[in-house]
């Protein structure tokens, strides 16, 4: 890769807990890297723009800036995936993209990442404003807007195929990004949320122009954002969220998706044999009735907790789920 990061031997973050908001949402995990297959890049789409071979690494600008990794052979003339990757509360982005394992892929899999920071609030932990269960109850601050300039700077920076846009969030990151799916709906093409949900009210939540296509995957023992919904308090005050079931089914309801059919996919192994042995991974599809080229599913991991101690099949199942859709 043209941007060379000092890559942690053990992808780590803060983890999470305690009783305030501001506690939901952490990434933790091991590195590695892993996957096969690949995004297939694309000409054309960019109304004769041309891209510069050696573009910069970070965009963003100074206040936010946010680092940006491309493929070694990186072609101007070749339109990319961009995949966004979305940090738990107290974590990092660059963090979380390790925890992902997905350095290792962006030449495997031929895409462009980025791995922006949140807000730090007042005790230095980085937060994404989401949903005011998580985590930030005031919603002080416009990470919507942020998300979206870096989606469109991206797509004037590197060649990017704005039909192949992809979101991958843990915990608070993956409230962002079901955030943004409810909000910027038009920039995005597909999300990944490990141990995330969304809004109470599903009418704070109206897909903006057009259905976009959700993976949900979430532990059954997770204790910060249980499986079946639960509460965070934020100072004083209890937010509640739905749980893993529901909030696929609100986007895959508003895809058009017929919620009372869905598909068993059978098992997979998504976590590392020693700490969850066998194919611990149930895979449900919604994917009867939708809008074309759209759809939704839900990897219940059984046992798992809020920081699953993924395996190399976790970014190569999950990127292959992404890069499967297209606008």
């Amino acid at each position: 890769m043209k941007k060379l990061l000092a890559l942690v031997a053990l992808a780590m973050v803060l983890g999470c807990g305690g009783t305030d908001n501001n506690n939901a949402g952490g990434t933790a995990g091991s590195g590695g890297t892993g996957g096969t297959g690949g995004a297939a890049g694309g000409t054309g789409g960019t109304g004769g723009q041309e891209f510069s071979p050696d573009p910069p690494l970070v965009i963003g600008g100074n206040e936010r800036p946010s680092e940006v990794v491309i493929p070694t052979d990186y072609d101007p003339s070749v339109s990319y995936p961009l995949v966004m990757v979305l940090h738990g509360f107290g974590a990092t982005g660059l963090a979380q993209a390790a925890y992902f394992q997905l350095f290792g892929l962006v030449d495997e899999k031929q895409f462009v990442m980025t791995y922006p920071d949140g807000t730090l609030n007042d005790n230095g932990d980085r937060f994404w404003n989401a949903t005011q269960a998580c985590c930030d109850p005031t919603n002080s601050v416009d990470d919507v807007g942020y998300l979206s300039g870096l989606i469109e700077e991206a797509e004037r920076t590197y060649h990017i195929d704005p039909k192949r846009v992809y979101l991958m969030g843990h915990s608070n990151g993956a409230f962002m990004a079901l955030r943004m799916v409810c909000e910027a709906s038009e920039l995005i093409t597909a999300v990944m949320s490990l141990a995330g949900s969304t809004f109470e009210d599903p009418a704070d939540c109206s897909p903006e122009t057009i259905p976009v296509s959700v993976l949900a995957v979430h532990g059954t023992a997770d204790d910060t954002i249980p499986y079946d919904g639960g509460s965070n308090d934020a100072n004083g005050q209890m937010f509640t969220f739905p749980g893993a079931v529901e909030t696929v089914e609100r986007f895959a309801a508003a895809a058009g998706c017929d919620t009372n059919m869905p598909t068993d996919e059978g098992s997979v192994d998504l976590v590392r044999n020693e700490i969850l042995p066998g194919a611990e991974t149930d895979k449900v599809a919604y994917s009867t009735g939708c809008d074309p080229g759209i759809d939704a599913a839900l990897w219940t991991i059984n046992d798992g907790p809020h920081i699953p101690a993924i395996s190399a099949a976790f970014p190569d199942m999950t990127t292959d789920w992404l890069f499967a859709h297209s606008r």
